[in-house]
């Protein structure tokens, strides 16, 4: 198994107070696979670093620094060859734009994980098609998929 998290994965394992629900999700998540740790792309990363900032009140806070001790753990942060990612991405773009609205930075995080042999995608983001597409790209997706994201999905595969 190699999961590979997106950003709201780690705001829901990290800053639990932000949504409880979720946050045990994650946890259940962990509990059960114990020696999978979780694959983060730069990008997710990055997006992180802004979202945690913002939440926190600054960039020192608490969750962040739980966050940082757990990289080389926990988490882990995948190499990324921006060429590799964007010619990826591009392929996707080819394949599913025309069938559903995708996301940029979303096609981007999906062809890294493609790329770093995810099976699992970490998600919670019901609202774009990244989760679709994941879907999509034959990953597991975690939590599993709901209604909307099985509409998006048959529409990616239409």
């Amino acid at each position: 198994m190699i999961p590979f998290a997106d950003t709201n994965w780690l705001v829901a394992a990290y800053l639990p107070r932000r949504d409880e629900g979720r946050a045990r999700i994650t946890e259940r998540f962990t509990d059960k696979r114990r020696r999978c740790p979780w694959r983060l792309s730069p990008l997710v990363y990055l997006e992180a670093r802004n979202v945690f900032g913002h939440a926190e009140g600054g960039p020192h806070g608490k969750a962040w620094q739980r966050l940082s001790a757990d990289l080389g753990g926990l988490l882990q942060l995948e190499t990324m060859d921006w060429l590799q990612v964007q010619q990826r991405a591009f392929a996707l773009s080819e394949r599913y734009s025309h069938k559903a609205k995708l996301g940029s930075f979303d096609l981007a995080i999906i062809a890294h994980a493609g790329l770093c042999g995810a099976t699992h995608f970490l998600c919670f983001d019901t609202n774009s098609c990244a989760r679709a597409l994941a879907a999509a790209e034959r990953m597991q997706v975690w939590p599993p998929l709901v209604e909307a994201d099985k509409a998006k999905l048959a529409a990616l595969r239409h």
